[in-house]
């Protein structure tokens, strides 16, 4: 592995664990035993380091919210729609040091702050058209209102799960609050999918059970 990869990969392993603000540049070189004048050949300073982890995670997200995309057949199934929000909110688990403390990261680095609308509103567009679709298909009976809300809700619980459940204690570096989170954007679709009971129960069960990161991907 070539030192560059070295260095991001433990850079967001530090990141996460601790938080960005909490770690230097020295202490990524330190972690690596190699000299900061070495980190300081491949990376320019912490800020290229974050900057180059937003846009790993950037590529990585919009792969996964571009998928839906690139199916032959376009309609998916309820218990897959949640499969796909894992997804998301597992890629954001990958990044979670870029949630940790967002307001303080964007303030920091305006480049990671343009980012982040652009992505965010991606995202949005994304579960906006696949509700739509469910719409149609009557998977779902809701009004265009009733959608947008539904929209926010998911953005809130995958920006704020991690903070969230970290107050209350838990340990975010375990995928259990992923889970959690999932649960809860099912709790407040719930009145509005049309679903078979059996392909409901599936689905709490594999919700209840962590089982979405066994799936096939």
């Amino acid at each position: 592995m070539k030192t560059a990869q070295r260095i991001l990969i433990t850079a967001l392993d530090i990141f996460n664990q601790q938080g960005e603000n909490n770690v230097s540049s020295v202490e990524i070189a330190m972690e690596l035993d190699i000299s900061p004048g070495n980190l300081y050949y491949h990376f320019k300073g912490k800020e290229v380091i974050v900057s180059e982890l937003f846009e790993l995670y950037q590529e990585q997200l919009r792969a996964i919210l571009d998928a839906p995309n690139n199916l032959d057949d376009a309609s998916l199934s309820i218990e897959d729609f949640f499969y796909y929000l894992y997804l998301i909110i597992d890629k954001n688990h990958l990044f979670r040091f870029l949630y940790r403390n967002p307001t303080d990261l964007t303030d920091k680095y305006p480049r990671v702050a343009k980012g982040f609308v652009k992505l965010m509103a991606a995202q949005e567009r994304c579960v906006t058209e696949l509700l739509a679709q469910f719409v149609t298909q009557n998977s779902m009976t809701a009004s265009a209102g009733q959608c947008h809300q539904m929209v926010e809700i998911i953005g809130l619980v995958f920006s704020q799960a991690a903070n969230y459940y970290a107050l209350k204690g838990y340990n975010i570096n375990d995928d259990e609050y992923l889970y959690k989170s999932l649960s809860a954007i099912l709790f407040a679709l719930l009145p509005h999918i049309n679903i078979d009971l059996d392909e409901l129960h599936r689905l709490q069960e594999a919700i209840v059970n962590r089982e979405f990161s066994n799936e096939e991907q």
